[in-house]
């Protein structure tokens, strides 16, 4: 089976001969590779604010480019930070900078010596400038009055398609562009766009400029699935400081959802917060109304699901929702008669208020029980016409509780006789699919880290989904990370899991992309949440993540555009 995307990041580290302060001798080249400025105070201690790649080994000055605002989409100028940055090196082996690299004013030329592996010196200087965006990329572009009508933005044409055959002949238009780049076309008064249409997005540094061209055009997707090579990601930051959400030694039970193109991202208990699912911004908090939340997720049509938990015994409610701003009503309420608790891990493919498939993985209970049980309630015409409880353990498969050591489990089709996929911490690194007869499949995963071989045993396997896009059937499945302090990063597969038995051979590929994490300095329990959504056309496909531990929020996306 075809493999479509991996996302890795791994800590590379070596040992020189000679070691001063905050210099990482990792290269086998002449020179200085590469200079990085740290944060030294405020919430973004020991975060990176610049890199400076250096590709001249006989440069003598170097200026490390500062982001004018920090983070990029805020209005926090980077000034009081030129200062005092904490400036590292990455330099060829048995090479030295003297004095030792410390902090440094990045307002002042810096004067260090440097010396080569032959013993070769000479004077260099490190400096700073700050720099305003040269970014022009168009985000988003929909038609507003008289109703609604979405682009769809192709970055690498510069290209905005409106995929309609209605008559387009006065409407105005909105826009969303990247951070603190603007608009020169006026795209609020009416336009006729039924012709061919510009708009001209300038970048913040006032020079830079992108003319994107607005087309009319018949809707037409590839056959099967997304293009390979569309994959692109949106956005990738630390949720603590970005967002304010709990840090990873608090207790949270964390999931994500997906509608209207919002990312929902609810931590077990409170209010979900809802960021724009193109630029990661917090817009707000979702309205809950009566409800009460302990879980989210999401389906295939535009539905959010609102869910609480209850132990065992207890009534766990459902709620569903079609926006972020309307208060969710009751769609269904599941009496648990099991000796197990239920509602952390909850997944649906298909449409609730059609047919779809949801899923309920009941948690063990620590010190007292494992589980392998999981409910499927079968929707059919928007109502649950049937409840199907499942219980491995009778094949020798337990896992623990929520939210670390639990299992995600997920349909493996949008039919009820479709069989799951399931996994989970501490198994032997299995991905499981169970068939529809009670057929278990067993997809070894101890040696997927391409880089290290055999270093499954720092990760946690259950944070998956699985949604139907194109003709296709996804699976995507977010490996995160016990140990981010050791260099483990987290994993992002994606799977085509059509043909779900076939999956013990299934192989994804490499997207050759790293997803940042943030939290370095110590570990805990590895939990998170993936989901996979599309946009309300069906052109494009997200898959949005979140590791807890290694603090990390980010998105992809990819098309079915025939081009």
């Amino acid at each position: 089976m075809k493999k479509i995307f991996l996302i890795l990041s791994v800590l590379l580290a070596a040992v020189a001969c000679q070691k001063p302060q905050y210099v990482l001798p990792t290269i086998e080249r002449q020179g200085i590779t590469s200079l990085t400025a740290y944060f030294t105070s405020g919430q973004y201690e020991d975060q990176q604010l610049a890199k400076l790649t250096i590709t001249d080994p006989e440069a003598d000055r170097y200026v490390i480019e500062v982001p004018w605002f920090f983070p990029e989409e805020s209005e926090n100028p980077t000034t009081i930070h030129m200062a005092s940055l904490r400036i590292r090196a990455e330099i060829a082996t048995n090479c030295k900078i003297d004095p030792p690299l410390t902090v440094l004013d990045l307002n002042l030329d810096n004067q260090f010596t440097f010396t080569d592996a032959q013993g070769k010196s000479r004077n260099i200087v490190i400096t700073g400038q700050r720099v305003k965006s040269n970014k022009t990329e168009l985000l988003s572009f929909s038609l507003t009055e008289p109703y609604p009508v979405d682009g769809f933005v192709d970055a690498s044409e510069g290209i905005v398609y409106l995929f309609t055959t209605d008559d387009l002949s006065n409407f105005s238009a909105d826009a969303v562009v990247c951070a603190h780049a603007t608009i020169s076309t006026d795209i609020s008064k009416p336009k006729n766009y039924n012709n061919e249409q510009l708009l001209t997005v300038v970048a913040h540094d006032g020079v830079t400029k992108q003319t994107y061209k607005i087309v009319k055009k018949t809707p037409t997707k590839i056959p099967y699935g997304f293009n390979s090579g569309s994959e692109r990601q949106l956005f990738n930051f630390d949720p603590v400081t970005r967002l304010g959400l709990p840090a990873y030694s608090e207790t949270a039970y964390p999931s994500l959802g997906a509608i209207g193109g919002k990312l929902v991202v609810c931590t077990g208990s409170g209010t979900p917060i809802y960021l724009n699912g193109m630029t990661g911004v917090k817009e707000g908090n979702i309205n809950l109304g009566s409800a009460v939340c302990n879980a989210v997720t999401s389906d295939e049509a535009g539905h959010l699901l609102v869910i609480t938990h209850a132990e065992a015994g207890g009534t766990m409610s459902i709620y569903a929702t079609s926006s972020v701003t309307s208060a969710p009503t009751l769609f269904y309420q599941y009496e648990n008669a099991t000796d197990l608790p239920v509602g952390y891990h909850v997944k649906v493919c298909g449409d609730i208020k059609g047919s779809a498939q949801i899923i309920l993985t009941h948690e063990g209970v620590d010190g007292v029980t494992g589980s392998g049980r999981y409910t499927r309630l079968v929707v059919s015409g928007g109502a649950v016409t049937d409840v199907i409880e499942y219980n491995v353990g009778d094949n020798g498969l337990l896992w623990g509780s929520a939210p670390t050591s639990a299992a995600k489990v997920v349909s493996a089709g949008p039919s009820a006789d479709a069989g799951e996929f399931f996994s989970w911490y501490g198994d032997n690194y299995n991905l499981y699919y169970r068939s529809a007869t009670g057929t278990i499949v067993a997809k070894d995963l101890n040696t997927l880290d391409p880089i290290t071989g055999d270093n499954s045993w720092g990760y946690n396997f259950n944070c998956m989904d699985a949604k139907s896009y194109n003709g296709a059937y996804y699976l995507t499945h977010l490996v995160t990370s016990h140990f981010p302090n050791w260099g483990f990063g987290p994993l992002l597969y994606l799977y085509d899991a059509a043909t779900p038995s076939l999956i013990k051979s299934a192989s994804p590929i490499s997207s050759d992309t790293a997803i940042e994490w943030y939290q370095t300095g110590n570990y805990a329990s590895a939990k998170g949440d993936v989901i996979i959504s599309q946009s309300a056309d069906g052109f494009r496909m997200f898959v949005y993540y979140y590791d807890f531990h290694a603090q990390v929020i980010g998105g992809y996306t990819m098309d079915c555009i025939k081009k």
